[in-house]
């Protein structure tokens, strides 16, 4: 995500458009000289920054659909500030000054922060969040799948500075869902791809599928520390990530999100450029998912035989080209509340081989559903192949269209094997989106949910970080021993700077909302868009995460 802070030092940049929101302290390519060097810890104002990210022909100015689209992300986060911004998986305020519940975590307070105004002049007020989030909602918007359980009937403004959210059921982690990417915009705002925003910069000029520019706001809020520092952003739209570099290497930009891993490699000894990789935190994580619920796998000895089979330093060597790291079959690696005391799972072929004898799954043959739609899924398909033959598990693949893999829900929790990834989001929020039988995406199905529920339900309720710890614990113990997914590799998005652009720090996911939020209820559309560019490239081809 990108962040406010950011901003004031120059202008927020997205790594993969969105892997790392960040600010450019000083900021040069496609315009004039930077203000300041890396080795300067003040940067001046004026110039004009290019910056180059994914977009197309979908792209629009409405908050609501923003996260739909790399670049509209961006500008997003520029023109509307949020509530809040998630840094190193807890929440920071922005808009709100407080986010507090009540002992059952059954109601939150929002206190809303004083002295904003938006780029009319009006003041910023309880209603104007208040009916940004009723919008969210209603709007289906991505962000608006994690706040469903929000009593809209019986949301109030209790005054012009305190909003009260009640819910339809206990969330103590809910303050993690309002911190997600919730732009708030006035009271009352008819036309949304007219709204007017609270965020440092307002948008001069706009076309879809090419660019953007934004100039900035001499009275914006939070201001204090002198900036925001550029004359001018332009925000291009390009699609193809070897575009995006060569016109970052070509001086056309000063910055790129959404380069791909070769660009690590390929780029390593250019002085003329800075190739950056998020924390490990923002990571994107690579897995073979086996539905619980559908033969072989409903034998959980068939289940633990796939894990022990795939060689994950392997995987990491070659499908994340040495950049990533071994998965230990849990999501949300790094972040807060991660249980790092679990045993990684092994590579043991052998154990694979005399698990399944005992399941009376000798021969044992599968299918593995896979697409390029993310990078690294179909290649580590691929090499998942002679892994299993050697435990004694004839693979084979089928090779689904990047635009059809995610366009048939049915087929999607119809099918037993299949590859995913899954993009970084708060972990308590990831176990709730694919775990348990109220999840949006049960890609391993619900077959435990009557183990499973109980843990989960126990860590919605939990308050107070000992206790949120503990739970959350609870419910990865139990996923790593009893979970469908072979969670093999965890692999970096990549962005990178011109030389003379200073001071990219990623904060927030390393993708767009799209991938990271709660999926829309039962009911919600899914839209398809075209598979994102190789390489990590953010595209969005769902409303929700994968």
């Amino acid at each position: 995500m990108i962040t406010r802070r950011g901003v004031l030092r120059g202008v927020t940049g997205a790594a993969m458009g969105i892997a790392a929101g960040g600010a450019l302290a000083a900021c040069g390519g496609g315009g004039e000289e930077p203000a300041a060097t890396e080795a300067s810890a003040t940067p001046r104002k004026g110039g004009k920054l290019r910056a180059a990210f994914i977009g197309g022909s979908a792209e629009s100015t409405d908050p609501t659909l923003a996260a739909n689209v790399g670049i509209d992300y961006v500008r997003a986060r520029l023109v509307w500030d949020t509530l809040g911004e998630l840094d190193g998986g807890k929440a920071v305020w922005r808009l709100a000054e407080s986010v507090e519940p009540n002992a059952d975590a059954t109601k939150w307070t929002v206190r809303v922060r004083q002295g904003v105004t938006f780029s009319d002049g009006r003041q910023l007020t309880a209603k104007d969040v208040l009916f940004s989030l009723r919008t969210l909602v209603e709007k289906r918007s991505p962000q608006g799948g994690f706040i469903t359980h929000l009593d809209l009937k019986n949301a109030r403004a209790k005054d012009a500075r305190t909003v009260e959210l009640p819910l339809t059921m206990p969330d103590g982690f809910f303050d993690l869902a309002l911190a997600h990417s919730m732009f708030v915009f006035p009271d009352g705002t008819k036309d949304l791809t007219k709204a007017v925003g609270s965020g440092p910069y307002t948008l001069k000029k706009w076309q879809a599928g090419r660019s953007g520019i934004l100039v900035p706001r001499a009275d914006y809020w939070d201001g204090d520390n002198g900036g925001p520092y550029l004359d001018e952003l332009e925000l291009v739209s390009v699609t193809d990530a070897a575009a995006r570099l060569s016109g970052l290497k070509s001086g056309q930009f000063g910055y790129a999100g959404g380069l791909g891993l070769t660009a690590v490699r390929t780029e390593r000894g250019n002085d003329a450029l800075r190739i950056e990789l998020p924390p490990k935190d923002l990571w994107v994580d690579l897995t073979l998912t086996m539905n619980r619920g559908l033969k072989p796998f409903t034998d959980e000895r068939v289940v633990r035989a796939v894990k022990l089979a795939l060689d994950r330093e392997s995987l990491v060597r070659t499908v994340t080209l040495g950049q990533g790291e071994a998965g230990n079959d849990l999501v949300g690696a790094h972040q807060p509340y991660f249980d790092t005391g679990i045993a990684q799972t092994a590579h043991d072929p052998e154990q694979a081989k005399k698990l399944l004898s005992e399941a009376g799954a000798d021969g044992l043959a599968v299918t593995i559903r896979t697409s390029n739609y993310d990078y690294g899924t179909e290649e580590s398909a691929a090499a998942a192949v002679p892994m299993l033959a050697k435990a004694g598990i004839k693979a084979s693949l089928d090779k689904v269209p990047a635009a059809d893999y995610y366009s048939d829900f049915k087929t999607i929790l119809g099918t037993p094997l299949q590859t995913a990834a899954y993009h970084p989001n708060p972990l308590p929020l990831m176990i709730r989106t694919y775990y348990g039988s109220t999840a949006p995406f049960p890609l391993t199905g619900t077959k435990d949910a009557a183990q499973a529920d109980p843990l989960i339900a126990a860590m919605n309720r939990a308050t107070g970080e000992k206790e949120r710890a503990a739970r959350v614990a609870d419910v990865q113990e139990y996923l790593h021993e009893h979970g469908g997914d072979a969670l093999f590799a965890r692999v970096p998005t990549v962005s990178g700077a011109a030389a003379a652009t200073h001071g990219v720090k990623p904060r927030g996911y390393a993708d767009y909302p799209s991938r990271a939020v709660a999926a829309p209820p039962p009911g919600w559309a899914l839209v398809r868009r075209p598979p994102r560019s190789r390489g990590c490239g953010p595209n969005s081809a769902w409303t929700g995460p994968r």
